[in-house]
């Protein structure tokens, strides 16, 4: 929900290191069922917080929108994150230029 992978800061509360949980994309209580295609790795932070809350992924549109909007710090500190996450794909990016 939140985007962390395990052992990164949570972007939440960056004072613990991202655990992850299995969760279920519809939760058990309402109706949801153990089988692979119902589960997915959710962080502690999110998955303790969720309580059968199920947010939609923004696209890439709205998700661009919602960066090209934040202040240059913020934009950079995504930068950061994406270089830090994908550092051979951004090298690849950078040799085929």
């Amino acid at each position: 929900m939140c985007g962390a992978a395990a052992g990164e800061p949570h972007p939440y509360d960056s004072s613990r290191r991202t655990r992850l949980h299995i969760g279920h994309f519809i939760d058990k209580s309402m109706g949801g069922k153990d089988e692979p295609g119902n589960l997915r790795a959710i962080c502690s932070v999110c998955n303790e917080g969720a309580s059968n809350l199920t947010l939609n992924r923004p696209d890439t549109i709205k998700l661009l929108a919602q960066i090209r909007r934040a202040p240059i710090k913020d934009q950079l500190d995504v930068l950061k994150w994406l270089v830090t996450k994908f550092p051979i794909q951004v090298t690849e990016i950078i040799k085929n230029k």
